[in-house]
């Protein structure tokens, strides 16, 4: 399954989501409806000296203003959970009792996850996720958030200090998984509905409660007869409110049950075709079903979280139409048809002896545009390769970066002067003086030979680390710097496609923080046509593509492309593609739905591909292009 059939599929699980949310507000509205022509007709609500109506079943008004009040306060409690959860999947860990591991840690447990993430995230072309260690000694983890921009994994004490090497990557892949296939923002969406279909139980827990202290501490003679019959009356309603709430709760239990189930399989399916390596998750799972606590969260939250998790969050392992998580023995015989069924202990061993340092020896075969779109939003077992390679190289620059905010800032300030076509950077050296505080003014000159030696896959693997740790979370202070390198970008006037790449990731970055909610909407072909020209001239003229077959490479793309074009569409001369032309046509581009997105990127390639070759320089080019269209793209290496 590519990246873009996942997130079709992540929508038909948001609308089933829907369906069944429909089906609990109706089903609790209807509930509250019958006990209120109950009371009514039973004479609970009547006043004083009022003519007691015979019971009617039909009562279209009450039924309306019954169903108006429910779908009012369950939706109103949705969007309050949503609102919470908007600052992305930092809060979940957080409310989790998750502390955020420093990338300068010095514990041996926490080191290796580390190294762990960075490594998947330099093969998957996503920003480093913040890291959270959950005070638990079960082994379970999850990932949370909107999108990459605000994902976050957060792993359990048991499992760092319980798996080794091959099974925590395992686990982490996993989790990269639901990053990539767009299940972190259905399960944010789907902890606003669970909260909001079962608050009625708590709203009848509460006046249930209420009213008992009520009638308790207000009995004896300082208690009226009417006053204590209605406490009665309103104690008998608290009670028929917390029941039908548990309706709400039932179809809670199911929309976790029937969305998360079949996702964990597709996950652990993933893992392995990350890792090609079954024994590394499937031994995590092993170990979960070994240890005393299996997956156990003890957390007030992991209910309301338990489909995030890795493994089952609940003490106990029995099995039923509400479980959140598919049994481990099915998991594990998914992965390991000839598993013994025997799970192991949870004592810590040493991961298989298998080379991650070394690339295939056959050489893969010609890159045909099919590859690329597979690449996107995927991680396999030569991406994880190279992005152990790159880890290595870059290791001690990742180090140096990680020690203050102000030092990822100077790394993005100079990696996009370094991305200029001249190699006079006094301008832009000026610019950035004027404008930065004086340390990291000195910290970025230092900076910009290292990465003026670094190819472009080591530089986007930095440019991956910096973003997420200079722009903390305080979006706000990072606003300046975001607009210098804004500044910096244009200053030149030249199209340099690195530079584009750069500042897209960047602006990207910010709006996936600042509106992760955000809707995304199809354009008619009427208002893609010139933005697409824009796009695909561009490419035209900075591809490997001789001279003279400029215009039939062109033509390839725009065939791609069609059904988005009213008219046969003209290559651009050069010099009408400045910079900001360019720039506005991506701002458009970047914020299609995915299909529309899939074809723009198809006609892109094909204008990278019209001369049959694939060269590094258009490797480059290909990565640059996903990533300025928003697609996450893993380093790609040249046959």
């Amino acid at each position: 399954m590519d990246f873009f059939e996942a997130q079709e599929l992540a929508r038909k699980r948001t609308r089933l989501m829907v369906v069944l949310f429909v089906m609990a507000v109706l089903s609790i509205a209807a509930a509250l409806y019958g006990v209120v022509v109950y009371l009514t007709g039973a004479g609970f609500l009547d006043t004083e000296g009022a003519v007691r109506q015979p019971m009617q079943l039909w009562q279209p008004n009450l039924l309306f203003g019954t169903l108006a009040a429910v779908v009012t306060l369950v939706t109103a409690c949705s969007l309050f959970k949503v609102g919470q959860l908007r600052s992305g999947g930092g809060y979940v860990a957080r409310s989790m009792g998750g502390l955020e591991i420093e990338h300068t840690t010095q514990d041996a447990d926490e080191r290796m996850l580390m190294n762990i993430v960075e490594e998947m995230s330099i093969a998957s072309g996503v920003p480093m996720p913040e890291v959270y260690l959950l005070p638990e000694d079960g082994i379970n983890a999850f990932a949370a958030g909107f999108s990459p921009a605000d994902a976050v994994v957060a792993v359990t004490r048991g499992c760092v200090r319980t798996l080794n090497r091959d099974e925590l990557q395992g686990v982490v892949a996993h989790e990269f998984s639901h990053i990539l296939n767009g299940d972190m923002r259905m399960n944010i969406r789907l902890m606003g509905v669970l909260f909001g279909i079962m608050a009625i139980a708590v709203l009848g827990q509460l006046v249930f409660r209420g009213t008992a202290q009520a009638n308790f501490w207000g009995g004896g003679r300082r208690r009226s007869k009417e006053g204590g019959g209605a406490l009665i009356v309103i104690m008998v309603i608290g009670i028929s409110v917390m029941a039908i709430g548990y309706i709400g709760v039932f179809f809670g239990r199911l929309i976790q049950s029937a969305i998360s189930r079949q996702r964990e399989y597709l996950a652990d399916a993933a893992a392995v075709q990350f890792t090609r390596n079954p024994e590394g998750i499937g031994g995590a799972l092993k170990k979960i079903g070994g240890a005393p606590l299996h997956g156990a969260v003890a957390n007030a939250h992991s209910q309301e979280a338990a489909h995030f998790f890795f493994a089952s969050a609940l003490k106990s392992k029995s099995v039923s139409l509400f479980a959140t998580h598919p049994p481990l023995e099915q998991r594990i015989a998914a992965i390991e048809p000839n598993w013994d069924g025997e799970f192991v202990s949870g004592e810590r061993r040493k991961s298989a002896c298998r080379s991650t340092s070394k690339k295939p020896e056959t050489a893969p075969p010609p890159l045909q545009a099919h590859d690329f779109i597979n690449s996107i939003g995927q991680v396999s077992a030569a991406a994880i390769l190279s992005a152990q390679e790159i880890h290595g190289q870059i290791g001690t620059d990742l180090d140096r970066l990680h020690q203050s905010r102000e030092a990822a800032g100077a790394v993005l300030i100079g990696l996009q002067i370094s991305a200029s076509a001249g190699d006079d950077d006094a301008a832009q050296l000026l610019t950035a003086k004027k404008r930065l505080d004086g340390a990291v003014y000195r910290e970025t000159v230092e900076w910009l030979p290292r990465l003026r030696a670094f190819n472009l896959n080591q530089r986007f693997a930095l440019f991956d680390a910096a973003l997420p740790m200079a722009a903390g979370r305080d979006l706000e202070a990072f606003v300046p710097m975001s607009e210098l390198i804004h500044d910096l970008a244009h200053s030149d006037g030249s199209i340099e496609l690195e530079e584009l790449a750069l500042l897209r990731g960047v602006a990207g970055y910010l709006v996936g923080r600042r509106q992760p909610t955000r809707k995304i909407k199809p354009l008619t072909p009427a208002k893609m046509e010139m933005p697409l020209c824009v796009m695909l001239s561009a490419i035209t003229y900075t591809s490997a593509v001789e001279p003279e077959d400029r215009e039939a490479a062109f033509q390839q793309g725009a065939r791609k492309c069609n059904r988005y074009m009213l008219k046969e569409s003209i290559l651009l001369a050069e010099e009408d593609i400045p910079f900001e032309s360019l720039e506005a046509a991506l701002d458009l581009l970047v914020n299609l739905p995915l299909p529309q997105k899939k074809v723009i990127f198809e006609g892109a390639l094909a204008v990278v591909l019209a001369d049959g070759k694939v060269a590094q320089d258009e490797l480059s080019l290909v990565r640059v292009i996903a990533i300025s269209l928003g697609l996450p793209m893993p380093p790609l290496i040249s046959e």
